[in-house]
């Protein structure tokens, strides 16, 4: 699906920012949000952080875009195209992502709804684990 679409899925016009924001987290790099502004402003060297967190605020707000929390460091960010888990190296932060049909993950899902009597409409798992092959 492309950028365009996601967006009006979700209600939301497809702003220039908006889909720079997409475009950049759409390469599944996982940026902090310096790393982020950095690379938006490459293409739009006027738009200014506040403009990036408000945006990126509302993709979060509609399930578009996921934080990913990083023990000790600082948060970051990906698009949600597909359901997939993001394990993170607690000593170096980097993050990998991993897509949810490797693992029973639809049957947790699935648990969880029946668990709490209603609809879960996003399952965002995060593991984290001690070190990885980054800064072994």
């Amino acid at each position: 699906m492309s950028h365009i679409e996601l967006l009006k899925d979700c209600g939301l016009k497809a702003t220039p920012q908006r889909l720079c924001v997409l475009k950049v987290l759409g390469k599944h790099t996982h940026p902090t949000i310096d790393e982020l502004y950095d690379d938006i402003k490459q293409d739009y060297p006027s738009i200014s952080l506040a403009t990036v967190y408000k945006n990126l605020n509302t993709l979060i707000e509609q399930g578009l875009v996921v934080e990913v929390s990083i023990p000790n460091q600082k948060s970051k960010f990906d698009i949600y195209e597909y359901p997939h888990i993001h394990v993170v190296c607690e000593k170096c932060g980097f993050v990998r992502d991993f897509d949810a049909k490797e693992f029973a993950i639809q049957e947790c899902h699935q648990s969880i709804e029946r668990a709490v009597g209603n609809i879960v409409k996003k399952l965002n798992i995060v593991a984290t684990v001690p070190d990885c092959e980054h800064c072994r």
